[in-house]
């Protein structure tokens, strides 16, 4: 595309960016497909996420739409009357408005579609829902015990299913958070885009823990100090990037 943006006029390479980036959202989503096999779901989503990324910068310097219009038609409703004109032999030499004939005139045209392509939001949007699935992703991972307490929490739940259900997600945080870094760096390359991706990873762990502090703040002072359930600015620190 860089060579052909000052030998092609605005609209041929406009048509021809739109099928190129369609082509490469495809190829890489594919790709990442093919990593979840091999690899990982943090793999996968980070290897979109990283070459979507490298796509949007490429485009950025073109000064072009890179929005195409496409215009097709429809013989839906072309088959629909040439079957009735056939269902309804004896009406096609009808004097009257039940004429077959003139209803397969009527409804038989073709319909006109017409679609706009715009390939550099198909960019923005395919990298959106990368982005929130790798943070969905990766907050369950840390934090799936808590997922699971909560979705069968009730009125019966002991101080011990509470203390378990902290000292087990502050153990799965410490042990998994360094790998889903170590991925981000591998991937990303880019302190600050690791610290804008994390961020609303740790929003979402703060946010279980609040709503099961919610919970464990009722009991009395004894069964709060035996939880031992972090505060939201310990768990911050500790899931500082």
């Amino acid at each position: 595309l860089s060579k052909l943006y000052r030998c092609t006029h605005t609209s041929v390479f406009e048509s021809l960016a739109q099928e190129c980036l369609a082509a490469c959202i495809d190829s890489l989503r594919s790709a990442a497909l093919q990593i979840v096999e091999r690899s990982s779901l943090l793999d996968s989503q980070l290897f979109l996420i990283k070459h979507l990324l490298i796509l949007r910068e490429q485009i950025a310097p073109f000064d072009v739409s890179f929005t195409v219009s496409e215009v097709s038609l429809d013989f839906t409703n072309l088959k629909i009357a040439a079957s009735d004109l056939i269902s309804n032999k004896s009406r096609i030499l009808s004097l009257s408005s039940n004429n077959s004939l003139l209803e397969f005139l009527i409804n038989g045209a073709p319909q006109l579609n017409k679609r706009v392509l715009d390939s550099k939001k198909d960019v923005d949007v395919n990298l959106k829902e990368a982005c929130t699935d790798f943070i969905t992703t990766a907050a369950t991972l840390l934090s799936s015990p808590i997922y699971a307490f909560l979705a069968q929490l009730d009125s019966t739940t002991t101080m011990e299913q509470f203390r378990n259900v902290v000292s087990e997600t502050n153990q799965r945080i410490s042990n998994k958070l360094p790998g889903v870094k170590k991925l981000m760096g591998l991937y990303l390359a880019n302190r600050e885009t690791e610290a804008i991706l994390f961020r609303p990873i740790r929003a979402q762990i703060l946010a279980q823990f609040g709503v099961i502090r919610g919970h464990i703040d009722k009991l009395d002072d004894e069964d709060r100090f035996i939880i031992n359930c972090p505060s939201t600015e310990q768990l911050t620190l500790t899931l500082a990037y």
